[in-house]
């Protein structure tokens, strides 16, 4: 392992995955020119990028024209139904995009030039840093100030001719500039003249897109603006006030297929003869799909994170020749504290000083990222009565990541993705809040591959967690754990306080049949329970079956006998009915015959001090089941027979509880909410569930500790 790590990068990466921002900013571009061409009024479209470090926005403008090439026709003729004369028009624009030249203009080199009568002003600023761009990228050097002055004078027709005439450009022929870092506004207001509103504020953003707006009237010329800014104000203020219209690049995190290709594509000048990086980290035993799948968990995915983390690989193999990766030596070296800083570099100033005001927020993402919440583009999150932020901006001044989903009706969602390479450092910012720790404990448990095929599953996730914390804290003052007792006497035997803090944990799910592959996420078959309670349910655990599909309760634990051996395997299967329909005494048998029936025949024969409880917590009890009950918690045990269908094994237990019951449990308001939220969907979004309810589960869950 490296005590010392060179920073520099290991192998030439290549860029994968990218088709569907390559679509959508060809769309753009080609929108631009289509407005120009009709009216000179026109409002201008330009794609946006306001992402965090690592998302892979330069790498993508810089590789912007290659991959378009890559893509054909199809970067702007999809599938949708156009006339011959569109198609035309289009292969038209996408001929002479082939033969754009890219102007890269890195706006960390923005500052105040002379002369001084025009030093501070952002205009003359920013056409001298376009001119000088083009002048170092035809290498000219880099430009005189007042003599650049004299000739452009703020006159954007003679800026781009003189751009063209240094590039060696034809007149017809498109030029793209690409702005990077255009988050260095935000620290720009002491260097620029802004213009000021009625109130006395101004917002630098704001000038700085009407400079483009102005440029976007000269013909063949195009932009794309990306880096680290709060991207959906920006969005608003430039349709309202600079007339602008900003369209999102998505540049969402890699899957494991993406990761897969790029470890296949990408080679390094390293090693002899420039091998990929697949032939340089695997080997026989150890094929890319596991690697791949390696680098998911801790990454998540994020480009920037993922080539850090392939680089420090790489550097390892360099300095030991005879390392062979493999799933243990992969989470040594990853693990290890020179690997972790390496990779979040960038990050750790901001992950290392949270604000009182971030900290309060950021269990509220953690939970969105946890549960699988998605919100809307416009969702806000209310910091006081007076003051909101978008939750889309708060997403990226977290240093968080986020995920375009589209919907089945078409519609734009987004997911909070926090890798768990800064889980961490977070944790060091917030070490005396345990809820927090808990949740990003049980995040960092969560598979990655889950998030990828994540479904809302809110409910499972705050009983897993309410239960979690009165064991650890409150089992004596639990009115769930009461009501319990009260139907249960072996649940009164049991020890209810969990010894140390273990933290929620996803197992892998249970099938009819158990699956194995070449990468970690194998299965179990319905006939593995010995194994499953042996291995899998031995610690102070909550666990929670990866996959809502399992053939098992959604939540299992295990307690302890106080007093003796004897020891109780609990199942807790949430039932989440949320329409007029509850749940029928068919549904509650079939999860009584998938688990009490399974663990009695291959366990409790075996273990006879081994009691096995299944708890039907159900939102909805449909009308037959809860007057049987008459509305009331019930408890079924050995021998008693349940809907005429199923007897009682002996060792167990199945409570039914009451709608009540539950409502007291998750909070009345919290239920009311969900219950709302997925009337009409079962995998709903925040703004259907509700940011404030989100808020409250927090709260909900804080009173726990």
């Amino acid at each position: 392992m490296l005590s010392v790590f060179q920073r520099q990068d290991m192998y030439d990466s290549v860029v994968v995955d990218r088709e569907q921002d390559v679509v959508l900013t060809t769309g753009q571009l080609y929108g631009l020119q289509v407005r120009r061409e009709v009216d000179r009024s026109f409002k201008p479209v330009i794609p946006f990028a306001p992402h965090l470090f690592g998302s892979g926005k330069t790498r993508f403008v810089k590789s912007y024209l290659e991959l378009l090439k890559s893509m054909g026709e199809r970067a702007l003729i999809g599938p949708e139904n156009i006339s011959d004369y569109e198609k035309d028009r289009r292969r038209s624009f996408l001929d002479k995009l082939h033969e754009t030249i890219l102007l890269y203009v890195d706006l960390t080199e923005l500052k105040p030039i002379d002369p001084i009568e025009e030093k501070r002003n952002l205009k003359w600023a920013v056409h001298y840093l376009l001119f000088k761009s083009a002048c170092l990228k035809s290498g000219q050097g880099q430009p005189d100030p007042d003599e650049c002055y004299n000739v452009l004078q703020l006159r954007t027709t003679v800026l781009v001719k003189r751009i063209r005439e240094v590039l060696n450009m034809r007149s017809n022929q498109f030029l793209l500039v690409a702005f990077d870092e255009v988050g260095v506004l935000d620290e720009s207001y002491g260097d620029f003249d802004f213009e000021t509103t009625q109130d006395g504020k101004v917002f630098p953003y704001n000038d700085f897109v009407g400079i483009i707006r102005g440029l976007c009237k000269q013909h063949n010329v195009f932009f794309i603006v990306v880096g680290k800014s709060e991207g959906l104000s920006i969005h608003n203020y430039a349709i309202s006030v600079s007339r602008v219209e900003l369209t999102f690049i998505p540049l969402s995190p890699l899957e494991k297929h993406s990761i897969i290709e790029h470890l296949e594509k990408s080679s390094s000048s390293m090693f002899t003869g420039s091998p990929k990086v697949s032939q340089i980290l695997c080997h026989q035993h150890f094929s890319t799909s596991e690697l791949a799948e390696l680098l998911l968990e801790p990454t998540g995915g994020v480009p920037g994170l993922l080539v850090k983390a392939i680089n420090y690989l790489l550097q390892c193999r360099l300095s030991q020749d005879h390392l062979l990766l493999s799933k243990e030596s992969f989470w040594m070296i990853m693990n290890d504290s020179i690997a972790t800083n390496y990779c979040v570099d960038p990050l750790l100033p901001r992950l290392s000083s949270l604000s009182k005001t971030r900290q309060r927020l950021l269990k509220m993402l953690t939970l969105l990222a946890l549960y699988h919440i998605r919100f809307e583009l416009g969702e806000l999150v209310h910091l006081s009565s007076t003051c909101a932020v978008f939750l889309f901006d708060l997403v990226t001044d977290m240093c968080f990541y986020r995920r375009l989903i589209v919907d089945e009706n078409h519609q734009e969602l987004y997911e909070v993705l926090i890798p768990k390479l800064l889980i961490r450092y977070i944790e060091q910012s917030v070490n005396n809040d345990r809820l927090e720790w808990l949740l990003l404990q049980t995040l960092k448990s969560q598979p990655v591959e889950f998030f990828y095929e994540s479904k809302c599953r809110v409910f499972e996730g705050l009983v897993a967690t309410m239960f979690y914390l009165q064991f650890c804290y409150h089992p004596t003052d639990s009115l769930m754990f009461s009501t319990l007792g009260q139907l249960s006497p072996v649940w009164n035997e049991m020890n209810l306080k969990f010894s140390s803090e273990y933290t929620a944990y996803y197992m892998k799910s249970i099938h009819y049949t158990r699956s194995t592959s070449e990468v970690e996420r194998d299965t179990f078959g319905i006939n593995d329970w010995k194994k499953i309670v042996e291995e899998m349910l031995e610690f102070e655990k909550i666990y929670i079956p990866f996959e809502p599909t399992s053939r098992s309760p959604d939540i299992l634990f295990k307690l302890h006998g106080r007093t003796s051996e004897q020891n109780l395997i609990v199942g807790i299967a949430c039932k989440g009915r949320w329409s007029s329909n509850g749940i029928r005494w068919n549904e509650i048998v079939d999860e009584a015959c998938k688990f009490l029936q399974p663990v009695h025949d291959q366990v409790v024969t075996v273990h006879p001090t081994l009691h096995c409880m299944l708890v039907i917590m159900s939102t909805k009890l449909s009308t037959c089941v809860a007057t049987d009950l008459n509305h009331s918690s019930h408890c079924y045990s050995f021998g008693d027979r349940v809907a005429g269908d199923f007897w009682i094994p002996r060792n167990c237990e199945l409570i039914i509880l009451s709608e009540s019951d539950v409502e007291n449990f998750i909070g009345k308001d919290i239920l009311s909410s969900l219950r709302s939220a997925f009337k009409s969907t079962d995998n709903p979004h925040s703004r259907s569930i509700g940011i404030s309810t989100v808020q409250e589960m927090v709260l909900s869950l804080s009173k726990n500790i």
